[in-house]
C-alpha cells in the first residue's frame, strides 16, 4: 500500500472533484483517477459514486476516510520524529560574558553557513563548559578565559581594549558606591585594584555585561567596559572615559576538542574559527 494513494483519496473526499484534487496534489487528473482505482481494487470496494456534477463517498468510502486520515497523520508524525533524530546538530556552550559578546553573531554564522544543521546553545560556568567539552556533550565552547587542557584547541575570536567609564553625570570622585564590577578576569581586576584601591568594593557585582549596562543607564555609575561601549549605548546617555586599562584587554575564545569524531563537525569548527 502506497501512502500516496491514501492522501489522494483524502484530497478527493475533501474537494469532491478529481480535477481540483489533481491541481492541489500537482498531479494529472488521470493520475488521480488511477490511484483511486488501485485503492478500490486493494479494498475490493467502490469508494466514490461518480455523478455528472459531483462526486459522493460511498458507505465504504465514509468508513475508510477516518482510518486514512489517522494512518496518514501517524506516518507523518513518525517521519518528522525520525528526521529530528537523524538530523545533524551542533551543541554550543558559552560563559555568560562570551554569550553576550559573541554568541549571537556565531549562531547567525552557523545558521547561514550550515542551514542543514540545527543548533543547541547553553550558558554555562567555565568549569561546566570545560567538563562538557571533554565529555563531548558540547561541540563548541566560547569563553573569555582560556581552557588549560592539552586535549583542547583554543582560538581567539575577539579582542577588545577595556577602559574605566562613567555613565551619567560627570563627577570628580571615583567611589565604590558608584562602582559596578564586571568580571573581566584577573588582569583587569589586578590593574583596577592597583590604580583605584577604593574600588575593592562595589554597589553591584555581575558577570553579565547586559545587566551592568542596564543598571548604569538606569542609575549611573562607573565600570570597566569595552572601549566600543559608546556605540552600544543610546546617544542620550552621557559616557565619559576616565582611563584606559594599560596593556589589559578582554578576549573571547572558541574551544573544541583536538580529536573530532563526528562527520562534518571539523568543517563547522574551522568555519567558526575563521568567522571573526
Amino acid at each position: 500500500m502506497d501512502i500516496r494513494f491514501l492522501t489522494t483519496f483524502i484530497e478527493v473526499a475533501k474537494t469532491r472533484h478529481f480535477g481540483k484534487a489533481a491541481e492541489n496534489l500537482y498531479l494529472t487528473q488521470s493520475a488521480v483517477s488511477a490511484r483511486i482505482k488501485l485503492l478500490e481494487e486493494y479494498f475490493h470496494t467502490t469508494l466514490f459514486i461518480r455523478q455528472r456534477n459531483s462526486i459522493q463517498l460511498t458507505q465504504s468510502g465514509e468508513k475508510l476516510l477516518p482510518y486514512a486520515r489517522q494512518l496518514c497523520a501517524t506516518l507523518n508524525e513518525a517521519k518528522q520524529e525520525l528526521q529530528i533524530q537523524s538530523s545533524e546538530y551542533v551543541v554550543c556552550g558559552a560563559t555568560q560574558l562570551a554569550s553576550e559578546l559573541l554568541l549571537p553573531q556565531m549562531l547567525s554564522h552557523l545558521h547561514n553557513s550550515f542551514p542543514d544543521w540545527s543548533v543547541k546553545a547553553e550558558v554555562l560556568t567555565l568549569d561546566t563548559l570545560s567538563r562538557q567539552l571533554h565529555e563531548r556533550v558540547t561541540d563548541l565552547s566560547f569563553s573569555t578565559e582560556p581552557l588549560k587542557s592539552e586535549e583542547v584547541n583554543s582560538d581567539v575570536l575577539l579582542e577588545q581594549e577595556l577602559a574605566l567609564y562613567r555613565i551619567g553625570q560627570a563627577s570628580e570622585t571615583i567611589d565604590a558606591a558608584d562602582f559596578v564590577a564586571i568580571d573581566w578576569g584577573t588582569k583587569a581586576r589586578d590593574w583596577l585594584l592597583t590604580a583605584y584601591p577604593q574600588l575593592r568594593d562595589a554597589k553591584l557585582r555581575t558577570n553579565s555585561l547586559n545587566l551592568a549596562l542596564n543598571n548604569l543607564q538606569s542609575e549611573g555609575g562607573i565600570a570597566v567596559l569595552p572601549t566600543n561601549v559608546e556605540s552600544q549605548l543610546p546617544g542620550s546617555v552621557k559616557v565619559t572615559r576616565i582611563e584606559t586599562l594599560e596593556n589589559v584587554s578582554f578576549k573571547v575564545y572558541v574551544h573544541s576538542m583536538k580529536q573530532v569524531r563526528r562527520v562534518g563537525l571539523a568543517e563547522i569548527i574551522e568555519s567558526v574559527s575563521k568567522a571573526c
